[in-house]
């Protein structure tokens, strides 16, 4: 009994020390695993975690400790319902406290609880920063009531063949939000919208005439910049401040109104279904475009709503209204 007393005051008069080795060790195994290996495990584990509704996948993973535990990863890939997002680097810093306070429901859903992962997606705090993703940065905050998004240089090209548009549009785009999700899912608060050097390649337009539809070639329209201020609320999409080019553009202008937009959930997936839009328009022409008879046949649906400038041109103040992918009612209107 003597040694054994003696062994464990040994042990603590050298407390610190010991602590400082097992501390030292654990760190360096921490740090020297191989979570390359990992990969697929997490793959499993996300996927198991979310429903199979989101995979990953990743070149090389590693884990920080420094100044709070989280995980980066090179060459990530994000699988959903929509088209792959790739990233050339992202790091995912989880809430710790949220984390602590939903263990149980975090160890259900990884042993593939569904309603668990359903539950824990709305209640685990979440930052994740990714470079790389369509040419920019892109910074999400979440916590169980608001979303931070912020989008840093996206090139709207690259955007546009992710999104499989029919055009492929030029530009760079910067994006900033601050929302919370209401109870039926919709989501509600502030956004600005900046794109610079706006790019829009030749296309053809369908021009309604006389109860027919008139096909019109349109050149590429370049804008120095565009700009959208608003807020979203209770399943709409409010325009309060848009300017889209300068005066030395060949079009240039303001807009603000209204689009009918809810979030509708189909299979597990939250799809976008647009319905009526009511838009105030005031839009100047240069002389160019006026002079252009094949230019001027697009604006014939704004003929109404028409007025010359004394250099040439012509400017239209009108309100558009109808459904998005219909043809416009377009009214003139004497202030904007």
């Amino acid at each position: 009994m003597r040694y054994i007393n003696a062994f464990f005051g040994w042990m603590w008069r050298r407390k610190l020390f010991l602590t400082t080795i097992v501390a030292s060790s654990m760190l360096f195994a921490l740090w020297s695993f191989p979570f390359n290996d990992l990969s697929d495990a997490v793959t499993s584990a996300v996927s198991r975690f979310t429903g199979n509704q989101v995979y990953l996948q990743a070149q090389q993973l590693n884990i920080h400790l420094i100044p709070q535990p989280a995980v980066s990863a090179d060459n990530l890939t994000v699988e959903t319902t929509l088209p792959p997002v790739a990233a050339t680097w992202a790091k995912i810093t989880p809430g710790i406290f949220s984390i602590v306070f939903n263990l149980s429901s975090v160890i259900k859903a990884i042993r593939g609880d569904a309603e668990a992962s359903r539950n824990l997606l709305s209640r685990i705090d979440l930052n994740v920063d990714a470079e790389g993703v369509w040419g920019g940065d892109v910074a999400i905050a979440k916590s169980s009531t608001r979303i931070t998004l912020n989008v840093e240089e996206v090139n709207l090209k690259d955007l546009g063949e992710w999104a499989e548009l029919p055009m492929s549009l030029q530009g760079r785009a910067n994006f900033a939000t601050d929302i919370r999700v209401s109870a039926d899912l919709q989501p509600e608060g502030d956004y600005e919208l900046k794109i610079a050097k706006f790019v829009m390649p030749a296309a053809t337009v369908n021009v309604p005439m006389q109860g027919a539809v008139l096909p019109v070639s349109l050149p590429t329209l370049t804008l120095a910049d565009v700009t959208l201020k608003g807020r979203m609320v209770d399943g709409k999409f409010f325009i309060e401040e848009g300017m889209f080019g300068k005066s030395q553009d060949p079009v240039y202008g303001r807009i603000k109104g209204q689009l009918d937009i809810r979030l509708m959930q189909q299979q597990g997936t939250l799809v976008p279904q647009f319905g009526e839009y009511s838009l105030s328009v005031d839009l100047t022409t240069s002389p160019e475009i006026q002079k252009d008879k094949t230019l001027a046949l697009a604006f014939i649906p704004l003929e109404n709503a028409k007025d010359a400038t004394s250099g040439g041109g012509a400017k239209y103040l009108f309100k558009a209204t109808g459904v998005l992918g219909g043809f416009p009612s377009i009214t003139r209107t004497s202030t904007f």
